[in-house]
């Protein structure tokens, strides 16, 4: 038995030097080819950019990421090639030869012989130190033989009262076989502990067997950890579910994540057939997959159009991410710090270098589009100028189709009369009459190509005001709620489809950016759960982009017939801010404004608790809460000590106020003021909704 597993033991090793071998060899032309491809895919860019500053403006399928050729077919050939084989030697498992009777012999031979020399060579070497010792010293030579034989005396007289067996254990198997070879011992052994996988190296099977254990240790319910595909950002392993679901699944990501000790969000998870729901995809990513993006295009002005596509990001796999942005809606999720602002410049640069479309900055609470605001066609920085925008852009949109013969389908968008893309950021804090000059241009703007792109923290139907948010053909998920995700995918069961962006992290910290910029997204060309990341621009070359296109000059909306033209909001020039003064007393509340005698009696006591408070901007359904029971305990006060206290009061506020006939949003406070972003009423909104 113990020659048996030297010899298997002795396979394996030989075929793991060759395996690994043959694996440095095939990622090494992988990674040269990978190279290769990434360098032509760049070059034909920048030609294709040249064709154009050179004087092309052909419509069609020439644009970014389409027509041109691109990388050579030979190298696309060759790295399929590749990659096949790399799957092969990475799906291969190790056959051991049986063990025969006549290498039983030759082994039996081959550790008799090595006996035999080191007992020779142990004889010889005490036959020297004892001659040697007697050479040296007589008394020395007879005091250490005596001892000699005294120890040998003892030795054997114990053997003799207690005989012992001395046999040496069988060495362990480096592998696990299917079936127990012949002259072997497989006695079961308790799995080791789980180790990290970077321990793993190139070695899919130790890869493997990585995952298994951490799989185990999480308690995850898995059948089978199949053999794993080795990336260029780390592993990719199929996992076949022994029961459950993938949103189940999930759960386990950030756990895993520790015991394979890999970083926070690094673990994702996605189906990998859709005929077999138990066997899915676990992408370890090892290193940051997206550490060197492509560069941003160099587009001179005039030089895209919107007819053409633009890549809002690459995936894991190195793949763009091409979207039309012709008569196409977008919806932007995501929390502070997730990147939006990087989603929407990308999205705003390449529009400012069309030349048949122009860009409407609304933006009633930041600064919109930033660097890249000069050169909006219009600009709205308040909720008056938002809803004065937004009705002439409705306006436009019916005067445009009222005006395309019946055999025109969609508006044909010229430097004289351009595409509008309206970037709509902090929908939420929009005026309620605002919000729906929004939702009728969301049905309308198509066919006109006035394309609506909505920037939102929180894409409930609470917050955003209308179920809008799966209406828009391009959806992007940036790190989000958990509660965004199944609504912004359209499907309740989006987590177990592999839509994971709630599991990213967002920072506002830009030395510390986390998960910013990754995101999930589906347009009419993506419809998996793949993660893709975008590129921030720089602001100062976004201010240099802004100004060379401003410069050579931007598409002008055409003229309305029977109606005045629109004069776009410019930004006055900020005053430098005065010297902050001592703290003073703080000063009496302003009363709030007289309630005009109709005044339906809950909006009275709304107007009465904002008062109590000082008549600040918002206050919270705690707040509330408490001077409505105070006010009226009979109504509001049954609910007291009761763990539901908030929730209820919250619902039979609503149904007050819909009894009243009165529309009052809700919104949700900033992360900033409280991390559990709890549910406000604002006074501009009661005050809107009684005018």
């Amino acid at each position: 038995m113990h020659i048996a597993h030297r010899i298997l033991n002795d396979q394996y090793r030989i075929w793991q030097r060759i395996r690994q071998r043959t694996a440095a060899e095939l990622q090494q032309n992988m990674t040269l080819l990978k190279q290769q491809q990434k360098q032509a895919v760049y070059m034909q860019m920048q030609r294709m950019q040249a064709q154009k500053r050179g004087g092309y403006r052909g419509y069609g399928y020439g644009g970014y990421g389409f027509g041109g050729g691109g990388a050579s077919p030979m190298i696309s050939y060759r790295m399929m090639q590749w990659a096949q084989l790399q799957v092969k030697i990475g799906q291969e498992e190790f056959q051991h030869t049986e063990v025969t009777v006549g290498m039983l012999a030759v082994g039996r031979g081959q550790v008799r012989a090595h006996r035999h020399r080191t007992a020779a060579a142990v004889l010889l070497v005490l036959s020297l130190l004892w001659v040697g010792l007697w050479v040296l010293s007589v008394a020395a030579g007879l005091v250490v033989t005596a001892l000699a034989a005294a120890v040998f005396l003892v030795l054997a007289w114990v053997q003799g009262r207690r005989p012992t067996r001395r046999r040496p254990p069988v060495p362990r198997l480096l592998f696990v076989p299917p079936t127990a070879p012949a002259h072997t011992d497989m006695d079961p052994e308790p799995d080791p502990a789980p180790f990290a996988l970077r321990e793993a190296g190139n070695n899919p099977r130790q890869a493997r067997e990585a995952m298994r254990l951490a799989l185990k240790k999480e308690g995850a319910r898995i059948a089978e950890v199949l053999p794993p595909t080795q990336t260029t950002y780390g592993w990719r392993i199929p996992v076949v579910l022994d029961s459950g679901t993938l949103a189940q699944f999930a759960t386990k990501l950030r756990p895993l994540a520790t015991t394979l000790r890999v970083g926070e969000s690094r673990i994702l998870a996605r189906p990998a057939d859709p005929e077999d729901a138990a066997l899915i995809d676990v992408d370890v990513l090892l290193k940051d997959p997206f550490a060197d993006p492509l560069p941003y295009p160099d587009r001179a002005p005039g030089s895209c159009s919107i007819r053409n596509a633009v890549s809002t990001g690459i995936s894991i796999e190195g793949e763009t991410t091409p979207v039309v942005l012709a008569g196409q809606h977008v919806i932007i999720v995501g929390d502070t710090g997730s990147g939006k602002t990087a989603m929407v410049q990308c999205l705003a640069e390449y529009v400012t270098a069309c030349a048949d479309a122009v860009v409407v900055d609304i933006d009633t609470y930041k600064r919109g589009l930033k660097a890249l605001a000069p050169a909006a066609a219009l600009t709205a920085r308040t909720d008056e100028e938002a809803e004065q925008v937004l009705e002439h852009l409705l306006e436009r949109a019916r005067t445009r189709i009222a005006s395309m013969p019946p055999t025109q389908d969609m508006w044909d968008p010229r430097p004289d009369a351009p595409a509008i893309v309206v970037f709509l950021d902090e929908y939420p804090r929009l005026s309620p009459r605002a919000k729906q000059l929004a939702v009728d241009l969301l049905r309308l703007g198509r066919e006109a190509l006035v394309s609506v792109v909505i920037i939102t923290q929180d894409a409930t139907s609470d917050v955003m005001g209308d179920a809008i948010a799966d209406v828009p053909g391009v959806r992007i998920m940036l790190p989000c709620r958990a509660a965004d995700t199944p609504l912004v995918v359209g499907r309740s069961d989006a987590v177990s489809q592999g839509w994971l962006p709630h599991l990213l992290i967002p920072s506002p910290d830009p030395d510390n950016p986390a998960d910013a910029g990754r995101f999930y997204c589906i347009t009419p060309r993506h419809h998996q759960p793949v993660l893709r990341y975008v590129t921030p621009l720089d602001p100062q070359e976004a201010a240099r982009r802004t100004a060379e296109r401003i410069a050579a000059g931007l598409p002008r909306l055409e003229p309305m017939m029977g109606a005045a033209p629109y004069t776009p909001y410019m930004p006055a020039p900020v005053a430098p801010l005065a010297p902050l003064a001592p703290p003073a007393a703080a000063p009496t509340p302003a009363p709030a404004p007289a309630p005009a005698p109709s005044v339906p009696p809950i909006a009275q006591l709304l107007l009465d608790a904002f008062t109590a408070y000082g008549n600040p901007a918002d206050l919270t359904i705690a707040q509330l809460a408490d001077h409505l029971v105070a006010a009226d305990p009979g109504t509001w006060g049954l609910w007291e000590g009761k763990h539901n206290r908030q929730i209820m009061i919250g619902r039979t506020l609503k149904k007050h106020l819909k009894e009243a006939g009165l529309t009052i949003p809700t919104a949700r406070l900033e992360a900033a003021v409280d991390p559990k972003r709890p549910t406000i009423y604002r006074l501009t909104d009661i005050h809107s909704a009684l005018s």
